[in-house]
């Protein structure tokens, strides 16, 4: 897949641009990341995933937690132009 469809893909739901929007701030755990999107944790777990999948995020284990954070940078800037347009 190309990048450009990568980053269509990302920004194809809400929840998704949310847990964007959540971690361009800094690495979060799922749980801070249910608690700033205010969506259920399988639904959390499935946008996760499939962002993930795109590369557009990552994740490290610490301890029994996993933390997420953004892969490309700048898609930081890209959630704040979208969240300023909004």
């Amino acid at each position: 897949m190309s990048e450009g469809n990568k980053l269509l893909c990302c920004f194809s739901s809400e929840s998704k641009i949310q847990i964007l929007h959540c971690l361009s701030s800094g690495p979060k755990t799922v749980t801070q990341i249910i608690e700033n999107c205010g969506v259920s944790q399988s639904a959390i777990s499935q946008h996760l995933k499939k962002l993930k999948d795109l590369e557009i995020i990552d994740c490290n284990k610490q301890g029994k937690n996993q933390i997420y954070y953004l892969k490309q940078k700048d898609i930081a800037k890209i959630i704040k132009l979208i969240k300023n347009i909004s």
